[in-house]
């Protein structure tokens, strides 16, 4: 009897830990459904519209949107700009922070504080960060006054990029070095023993022991830069605004600015929201991103086999 009794107890509190469970995964399918799935097939419905945010004057236009994209010839020109920032600022973020990590791993004095300082920046606000920024490299800047000059560091497109290159890496690439740190903390010191029984120098311990090992870690960190480089709008918006001339608009940025509302300016323009173009847009950028995702892995299979 009392084996019995123990045992529908033991059934009760499964069934009502199997209970608890199920609700609370209702919260996050809740907030899933809610903030992600719905506006994507909000925008897939739209896109379709000659639509401006008045549903009752929509307009079924069919895939009238979808060919007018692949006729912007600006929106392909952000690409563009998207991919040089891309190539820019990834491989030297990349390299830093792993040669960060590295040193921070050799167990130096005042690893912690400098673990605590690399980090500190990706706590910080793009928009405190913008002002940080703008007020040293503005026109009458702490740089200009130092260097007792009014250079314009954001007259061409190609100093604004390195300029919008350089603060995403200082306030993005100390996460990275804090994965990369944990990746480094599981190899196996036995391999790097058996290396240098063997004669290694450390160059050849860092190709065929240490990379190997942290593979997996770095492409899941390469991949989060790559993707979070190419959906960069925030630096654009707090730094430049696009210019000069729109010419460092990404795509992300040159999406808010031309078709959000609430970042388009109609006051007193005339001008109007193309939500239905914009939805087209969103849905072909998110594709793309997509694609780029779908490539690192296939690029990541093949190296590993």
């Amino acid at each position: 009897m009392t084996q019995r009794r123990t045992k529908k107890t033991v059934n009760r509190a499964r069934k009502e830990e199997e209970r608890w469970c199920y609700f609370m995964l209702i919260i996050p399918i809740v907030g899933f459904t809610v903030f992600s799935v719905y506006p994507i097939l909000w925008t897939f419905k739209w896109s379709f519209y000659n639509y401006t945010g008045a549903a009752s004057s929509a307009v079924f236009i069919g895939l009238k949107n979808f060919a007018a994209v692949f006729q912007d010839k600006i929106y392909w020109s952000t690409w563009l700009t998207t991919l040089e920032f891309t190539l820019l600022k990834v491989p030297l973020e990349m390299c830093l922070a792993l040669g960060l990590a590295i040193i921070l791993m050799k167990g130096l004095k005042g690893s912690g504080f400098f673990r605590i300082v690399f980090y500190m920046p990706n706590v910080i606000s793009v928009a405190v960060i913008g002002v940080i920024f703008t007020n040293m490299f503005g026109y009458y800047g702490v740089i200009n006054t130092l260097l007792g000059q009014n250079a314009d560091w954001f007259s061409s497109k190609l100093a604004a990029i390195v300029m919008l290159v350089l603060v995403s890496i200082w306030n993005t690439f100390g996460v990275n070095v804090m994965y990369l740190m944990s990746a480094l903390a599981n190899v196996p010191t036995e391999l790097y023993e058996c290396a240098s029984l063997d004669g290694a120098s450390s160059w050849v311990k860092f190709k065929d022991v240490t990379l190997p090992v942290i593979r997996p870690v770095f492409g899941v960190v390469l991949l989060l830069a790559v993707l979070g480089t190419l959906s960069t709008n925030e630096y654009i918006l707090a730094f430049t605004g696009g210019a000069p001339n729109g010419s460092t608009n990404t795509v992300m940025s040159y999406l808010t600015t031309q078709y959000v509302p609430g970042f388009v300016d109609t006051t007193g323009t005339g001008r109007i929201v193309k939500l239905g173009y914009g939805s087209a847009l969103s849905l072909v950028t998110t594709i793309l991103f997509i694609f780029v995702g779908v490539i690192h892995q296939k690029i990541g299979k093949r190296s590993d086999t």
